[in-house]
């Protein structure tokens, strides 16, 4: 006779039925409810979900060492953990990967090229200022735009101001077509570059590109609303001055907050940053962020950066034309709706800087529990929504371990020493995966260096050989005998691994050294760890196969 079931309700996606004695997990993957998990042993947190209601029964947790964060009193991870009647879950940071129907509110020209449009969802969205929606497509391409307010002061309306693009697929034709009361679907919320405020910052200076403003204005409002005695200064950048199509808005802001002020640059004028930087803006304390196109965010970047702006003071969303979805070559290689070249890219270029930030703030004496909670930390303030796989850290003696291996966590840094950094963020939806080592001290013999420079030789190679086509199991062969060439050895305990839209696990799980076809490029990432032959010296550097 078949046991009880027992039904689960989410407090943002649908619920599903749980037979008793059925891993929560299983269950709620059964009845194709996509919610996050990575490693099914309890080790990695990512299947963490806080319990509002109902008891359940759960295996003996994972090692502490081994979590990213300890379990709360009412938490329990759903691969580990049973339930013993009806329950309500919250899972942090998640919202279901299916899309969600919004009706259309109204639709207003802003400008002769830029339409607002404001939708209620089904169910409320919670997004934080600056993130952005994706917009379904009939032929299952997605758009993106930015959510232009904030939807709590709105009764959970949300709003997008939209530039027509002739031929767009989205912003001329279906939006044409759009009339109050017609349903739209949508996903997300997405989004890295979000108002995070800080305590030691003077002033808040914001920039933005066309309608890379529409990124902007909540964070602008947000700043309003919760620190109005800061500066805040809004420079635009627009083809003309007509082209300022929210100046009513910004006039009405600055006249009652006196405290903001904004400015226009125009086509032919001086440059936006140039504009900024006669402002006579103090850098050093300054909170900056860039919306809009590609080029010219980096320019302010860098323009701010020479000026002593902090790059972790530097938050920047660039606007991106739409490519095709991509279409998985090989079974191996499927992907989910919400996968995007572009997300990749991003994910990649955020998990890269991010090694390079949190190895720069390590000194001598801390241990590796403070490493990893200080990394850790880092990536929740860039905006990483949770880490798919835990953040591993490993000083001198510990750097030949596999990541998963025991480590001696009170082992603190030596004033000439060696670290591993190896961070699996999420950023909007997609999985990062980079690692790198740091030296420090002179290294007298410069074999701590000599190891860190192997492991990026190594993958150097190695990628070579895979843009000649080698299979996954054969790129490992070569790194073998790439090692071996050098004088290292390598660790096959780290054969490479998908990463896609999160998680991954859903589509594919076998390891990059097991595969034998030719892997694609942004589905996989190449770990390579070298070893000293003798002393315990390691290394480790693995990055997104990329063209």
């Amino acid at each position: 006779m078949s046991g009880p079931v027992f039904q689960i309700t989410l407090a943002s996606g649908p619920g599903f039925a749980a037979p008793a004695g059925t891993l929560l997990l299983d269950a709620a993957l059964a009845a194709g409810v996509a919610v996050p998990f990575s490693c099914r042993r309890g080790a990695c947190g990512s299947c963490r979900a806080r319990v509002i209601e109902g008891a359940h029964h759960s295996a003996p947790p994972a090692p502490a060492s081994t979590l990213p964060v300890p379990l709360a009193d009412d938490e329990l991870l759903m691969c580990q953990s049973q339930a013993c009647g009806p329950m309500r879950l919250a899972i942090p940071d998640w919202q279901p990967a299916g899309a969600q129907p919004t009706q259309v509110v109204d639709k207003q020209a802003l400008s002769d090229s830029v339409v607002r449009l404001r939708l209620r969802p089904a169910t409320p969205v919670a997004v934080r200022p600056g993130q952005s929606m994706q917009f379904m497509l009939e032929d299952g391409q997605a758009r993106s735009f930015s959510v232009t307010n904030l939807p709590d002061e709105d009764e959970g309306v949300l709003a997008f101001h939209i530039r027509v693009i002739p031929g767009g697929a989205f912003s001329q034709h279906r939006l044409s077509r759009l009339r109050v009361g017609d349903t739209l679907d949508v996903q997300g919320p997405w989004g890295h570059c979000t108002w995070a405020p800080r305590e030691d910052t003077a002033a808040l200076v914001l920039f933005a590109t066309g309608t890379g403003y529409a990124g902007i204005k909540p964070i602008l409002l947000a700043a309003l609303r919760e620190r109005p005695q800061q500066p805040v200064t809004l420079y635009w950048a627009t083809r003309s001055p007509q082209d300022t199509y929210d100046r009513e808005v910004l006039d009405a802001l600055a006249r009652r907050v006196p405290n903001f002020r904004w400015t226009v640059s125009a086509s032919g004028e001086a440059r936006v940053q140039d504009r900024a930087l006669a402002a006579g803006h103090d850098w050093a304390r300054s909170e900056v962020y860039a919306c809009g196109q590609p080029s010219a965010v980096r320019d302010i970047g860098q323009a701010l950066a020479a000026a002593g702006l902090p790059q972790a003071r530097f938050h920047a969303e660039a606007f991106t034309p739409a490519a095709p979805p991509q279409v998985p070559a090989h079974p191996l290689e499927k992907v989910g709706a919400a996968y995007s070249v572009q997300g990749m890219l991003r994910a990649r270029e955020l998990s890269q800087r991010a090694v390079a930030e949190i190895g720069a703030r390590l000194a001598p004496g801390i241990s590796t529990a403070q490493a990893i909670a200080l990394a850790d930390e880092h990536l929740r303030r860039m905006g990483a929504s949770r880490t798919w796989h835990p953040t591993y850290i490993r000083f001198g003696d510990d750097t030949p371990l596999a990541p998963r291996g025991p480590i001696d966590l009170s082992r603190r840094l030596g004033e000439e020493d060696i670290a591993v950094i190896d961070i699996g963020p999420v950023w909007d939806g997609h999985e990062g995966d980079f690692g790198d080592t740091f030296v420090w001290g002179v290294d007298a013999h410069g074999e701590r260096r000599r190891c860190a420079q192997a492991a990026r030789d190594v993958f150097a190679e190695t990628r070579q050989a895979w843009l000649r086509g080698l299979t996954g199991r054969a790129l490992y062969a070569h790194a073998e005998q790439a090692a071996q060439a050098l004088g290292w050895q390598l660790a096959r305990e780290l054969p490479g691994h998908r990463v896609s839209d999160f998680p991954h696990a859903l589509y594919g799980k076998q390891p990059l050294a097991e595969v034998d076809i030719t892997p694609s490029e942004m589905l996989w990432v190449l770990e390579i760890q070298v070893r000293h032959p003798v002393l315990p010296l390691g290394a480790f550097y693995e990055d997104l196969l990329l063209a």
